[in-house]
């Protein structure tokens, strides 16, 4: 099924077992939540037996700086975060491309040790200004810089092995949280293309793309991106990625946050506009069969669809 899903418990209860076994999802989220005896080697040979089959795919949310989610397997591991390279650009720009580059290797490499295939990373976002939230996620407010550093991280991490899945397209940062409220992103069109077109274009490489979830008004007024088809027309047709998008997680204010009532619409919301994968990110307390009620009310249609495209990003990991 299109869903990457959360591992909510470790050990593997059975009822969880069952309920993997059932759904057959794409891929899991590792690390959220985090569990301290949990060696993702471990469970990948758990999952195998669990699914009867071994071409599941693991991600993690792996930026550096504060989101900096290997440590949770390996607490003396430190990554800077994006930010630190645009202040190294500043003086040194070939310097900070390579250092970039150098930390994407070094971060593959720890990633591949634990089995993980994809990382949620570079944040190739455009920003234009310094007052953002959780500035340092962002290489540089110049937008040839930030992606001179994003594809540079990107490339490290599929010389290791990793593939990068870029986010959070189509872009640009804003002052407030999509955790908690919907961005209200206010660029008219031509300037969206003429910044997204750039900062995303390596993404076609390694057929990865993370939407955002942001109101982008001169797209479309009544649909945060992740819902509007207008956004996956930008990514198919203006930049012409033909790889696998995937929703950022559905939990999130912006997106309709953590209640699981309409779940099955947004869903299907998010597959009907383009999406091909969705990350429902559901509470650890949330019963296996309530899960599963809500993941079975996805169109079929979606599902044969992505079943259809799903070869993209392990092409793209056999030739990286």
């Amino acid at each position: 099924m299109p869903v990457l899903l959360l591992i909510p418990h470790y050990p593997l209860p059975q009822a969880d077992k069952d309920f993997f076994k059932r759904i057959n999802p794409y891929g899991f989220i590792l690390s959220i939540p985090h569990h301290k005896e949990m060696d993702p080697n471990q469970l990948r040979t758990e999952l195998e037996e669990v699914l009867g089959r071994k071409d599941f795919l693991f991600f993690l949310d792996q930026e550096g700086g504060s989101v900096n989610r290997l440590r949770n397997f390996d607490t003396s591991f430190y990554s800077p975060a994006a930010s630190h390279y645009g202040k190294l650009a500043q003086k040194d720009f070939d310097f900070a491309v390579e250092q970039a580059r150098k930390e994407g290797e070094r971060t593959g490499r720890k990633l591949k040790s634990y089995g993980i295939d994809v990382a949620f990373a570079p944040v190739a976002d455009v920003i234009d200004r310094e007052d953002i939230f959780r500035r340092n996620r962002y290489y540089a407010v110049d937008p040839q810089v930030s992606k001179a550093l994003a594809d540079a991280f990107a490339q490290g991490l599929a010389e290791a092995g990793v593939v990068p899945c870029y986010k959070h397209f189509p872009g640009f940062g804003d002052k407030v949280d999509s955790h908690k409220t919907i961005p209200v992103i206010k660029a008219d069109a031509a300037e969206i293309k003429k910044q997204m077109k750039p900062a995303f274009e390596e993404s076609k490489k390694y057929g990865c793309l993370m939407t955002g979830h942001a109101l982008y008004t001169s797209l479309d007024e009544q649909n945060v991106s992740t819902y509007s088809p207008e956004l996956y027309r930008l990514a198919r047709k203006t930049l012409g990625f033909q790889g696998l998008i995937l929703t950022d997680a559905l939990n999130m204010a912006a997106a309709g946050g953590p209640k699981i009532n309409d779940l099955g619409e947004r869903m299907n919301k998010a597959f009907a506009a383009g999406a091909d994968v969705v990350l429902p990110f559901f509470r650890t307390n949330v019963p296996p069969k309530v899960m599963e009620e809500k993941l079975r009310q996805i169109d079929p249609k979606y599902i044969k669809r992505f079943q259809r495209r799903a070869r993209f990003i392990k092409h793209h990991q056999q030739n990286h």
